[in-house]
């Protein structure tokens, strides 16, 4: 047998050996049914007592990785090869040189000083018994901030002890479809074109996702009353992909069809804050609190690493949305709840917002000009706002080969109908995100993009 051991001090010898004869049986360097040294010997070579070597072989053997027989001596078992799965390398996410994909921040801007302050603080001030598991439903601080904001920036008919912390919207989401398949739904609907995520939500629960057109004015809500669903998950003031907003004719619609339905309304308030003209429509669940789950989220505002989400259920689900929770003990850390409190309350958010807003529509603006430069038949479409915009190619355009070509020369785009079920429009397009790359890159990557364009 070919182990090479050097003992480190401080760690147990038969630990020691135990790892290293683990090692290599899961490796292979020690192959089903190889023999090991009697222990006399092993322990003779190592400079060890006997005893340390019989333990170590009682151990391995107790956990399936060696056999002993009388007369056959101490093996390696043959299961242990055999039920170990093969070594899989961690895989590097693609990069691209110019990253115009949608649905990100420009993480280059997170305000890393002030929310620094923001955790020092929380370091500095929470108490120690407050390092315990934390409240299922989020800490009080934040609860009590988010409530605050939402009703100031976003008409959001809300108490604080109605605040939900989530760790994202699609953690917000799959909590939802939980409670309403405990009470007996079955069908969902989707937008279509809409966000593929909400899809998979959906899905992931064992409800079926129902597809439901999307227009200039927003959801179809004749389509909708047709589609016999328990629940609707939609994008109003911003819609994704395709950037409309939901009319008030059309939204007063929906909220007649829930009431009679008695069905729930999940609204994804995805991006709304970075409206660059006229304010944002306010949101639709202050038109019916009782009927609309509000979700909301920092991935947009600062960044998705902060895993900071929140919801407002209507009342007559919050009971059963804490009980989820609670039992699966999912939240995000107390110490960045506390400091998003904090960045909430002394107005640092709204501070960087308005500084965003300023920095995203000079963002948008270059790249729009730069495909009017460059690709004049490319058609934009959608509301000044948000972070993406719907770029329309030319009649006849290949949006598939288009959008490979594209990577291949280092742009990373989505295509249009990567988010659409079964109501495909036409012609072609694609989206792209402008809030991460810088403008110089931007006007790059758009040479680039008209070159892709086939």
């Amino acid at each position: 047998m070919d182990v090479e051991i050097e003992f480190k001090a401080g760690v147990p010898l038969g630990r020691q050996l135990e790892d290293v004869l683990r090692v290599a049986i899961r490796s292979g360097r020690l192959g089903p049914g190889s023999v090991l040294p009697p222990s006399r010997d092993l322990a003779d070579e190592l400079g060890v007592s006997r005893g340390v070597v019989v333990d170590s072989y009682s151990q391995l053997a107790a956990e399936g990785y060696l056999s002993a027989k009388r007369g056959s001596g101490t093996r390696v078992a043959e299961v242990s090869a055999s039920g170990a799965p093969p070594r899989r390398q961690v895989s590097t996410p693609v990069v691209f040189r110019y990253d115009l994909r949608p649905g990100q921040a420009d993480f280059h801007a997170f305000p890393r000083a002030r929310w620094k302050a923001m955790l020092v603080r929380a370091l500095r001030e929470l108490p120690d018994v407050r390092l315990t598991y934390a409240d299922h439903r989020g800490v009080p601080e934040l609860r009590n901030a988010v409530a605050d904001y939402l009703a100031r920036m976003r008409g959001v008919v809300v108490q604080p002890d109605h605040v939900v912390i989530c760790c994202s919207t699609s953690h917000a989401m799959a909590v939802f479809w939980h409670v309403l398949r405990s009470r007996g739904a079955r069908r969902v609907a989707i937008e279509d074109p809409g966000y593929r995520w909400q899809q998979l939500t959906v899905e992931l629960a064992g409800l079926e996702a129902v597809p439901v057109r999307v227009d200039a004015d927003g959801l179809v809500v004749e389509d909708l009353a047709a589609a016999d669903v328990d629940a609707v998950v939609m994008t109003p003031a911003h819609h994704y992909p395709t950037g409309v907003v939901m009319t008030a004719e059309r939204r007063s619609a929906l909220i007649a069809w829930a009431r009679e339905r008695q069905a729930l309304i999940v609204e994804d308030d995805y991006d709304v804050e970075y409206r660059f003209g006229r304010h944002p429509m306010a949101s639709l669940q202050g038109l019916a609190p009782d009927l609309v789950a509000f979700v909301g989220t920092a991935s947009k505002t600062l960044a998705p690493a902060l895993r900071i989400a929140w919801v407002v259920p209507p009342s007559h689900l919050i009971d059963d949305v804490e009980n989820v929770l609670l039992v699966t003990g999912v939240t995000p850390p107390t110490l960045d709840q506390v400091a998003m409190a904090s960045f909430i309350q002394d107005a640092a958010l709204e501070r960087h917002l308005r500084l965003m807003r300023l920095h995203y529509r000079a963002k948008r603006d270059v790249l729009i000009g730069a495909l009017g430069r460059y690709r004049p038949d490319v058609r934009i479409s959608g509301i000044a706002g948000g972070l993406h915009l719907l770029a329309w190619l030319p009649d006849g355009a290949d949006e598939r080969a288009t959008a490979k070509r594209a990577r291949e020369f280092g742009v990373g785009v989505h295509e249009l109908h990567r988010h659409c079920t079964t109501h495909a429009p036409s012609p072609p397009a694609l989206l792209l995100g402008f809030a991460l790359p810088s403008e110089s890159e931007l006007v790059a990557a758009t040479k680039l993009l008209a070159k892709a364009i086939c």
